[in-house]
């Protein structure tokens, strides 16, 4: 009996000292994984490649976690072919973060392609990383529009009584200045006292008048008027105009970037005030 009792107490004590065993081994190994643990990094968006253009704002959500306490959290940028640039370095004392990056694509990454790098690193030493893509499209080839042109527009002296002394270059329609609307008049004679055109111009409608007549007014094109107008001086009142002056005006009567381009074709001066205009081609 005695004997069976002591076999009885050796196994009992063989089994409380495996059960110690294996708690003591389970805390080692908690207690090593938590140590060596990565930190886990969760990016929204989530994909491996994302897609932009020149100008849009990329917004990631990033989400940090780990067993020990953190110490910094970083994001590069990395260009094709190029070494990687830190764009945000911050320190971290606690075990997770969250936080809203915000990265606006520059022009110079037109057609080329840039590799975020999320970098964690806890209080032991430890890092773990994730990444992503961008991809930024190239910017579509501007091709040229040619100008239309239309001939026989007349614009009479301010002196007139029977005649349009205004033109409305959006509407291409002559207007009478005591009748019309200031912000459709674009252009108007300035004529005042005498019985002769003044060849000087105003717009009411507040558009600028460029006088360009080296311009290539034949193969003339929306890009090439916008560049030489911007290029030019402007003026709100034009003086001593002259035939075959060419001109460039941007519209005061819309409130969207349109430009015409004019080309004085006559100026009749007739007996009396009546008759006297200008007669000009329109481009637009």
């Amino acid at each position: 009996m005695e004997k069976f009792r002591y076999f009885k107490m050796k196994k009992f004590k063989l089994l409380v000292l495996a059960i110690i065993t294996v708690v003591a081994s389970s805390l080692i190994f908690s207690c090593k994984k938590d140590k060596d643990s990565k930190p886990i990094i969760s990016i929204s968006p989530g994909a491996l490649h994302l897609y932009g253009n020149v100008g849009d704002l990329i917004t990631f959500k990033v989400s940090v976690t780990s067993d020990v306490a953190l110490s910094k959290v970083v994001i590069k940028g990395q260009l094709d072919n190029e070494t990687p640039t830190v764009l945000l370095d911050t320190a971290i004392l606690t075990k997770s973060t969250s936080f809203t990056y915000f990265y606006r694509i520059p022009a110079s990454l037109a057609g080329k392609s840039i590799v975020f790098i999320f970098r964690a690193e806890n209080q032991n030493g430890i890092a773990n990383e994730n990444f992503t893509r961008l991809y930024v499209n190239a910017p579509q080839a501007v091709v040229p529009v040619a100008l239309t042109e239309s001939a026989g527009h007349r614009m009479y002296s301010n002196l007139s009584l029977t005649n349009q002394d205004a033109y409305n270059l959006e509407t291409k329609i002559a207007e009478n200045s005591m009748t019309a609307d200031t912000a459709s008049r674009d252009i108007q004679d300035m004529s005042a006292s005498s019985s002769t055109l003044s060849l000087s111009w105003k717009s009411p409608a507040g558009g600028k008048f460029v006088v360009f007549n080296s311009f290539d007014y034949a193969n003339a094109t929306d890009s090439s008027t916008i560049s030489a107008y911007s290029s030019g001086v402007k003026y709100s009142i034009l003086y001593n105009l002259q035939l075959n002056d060419i001109i460039i005006t941007k519209l005061g009567s819309v409130s969207t970037n349109k430009y015409v381009v004019m080309r004085i074709t006559d100026i009749v001066e007739a007996v009396g005030k009546d008759g006297d205009y200008y007669e000009f081609t329109i481009k637009k």
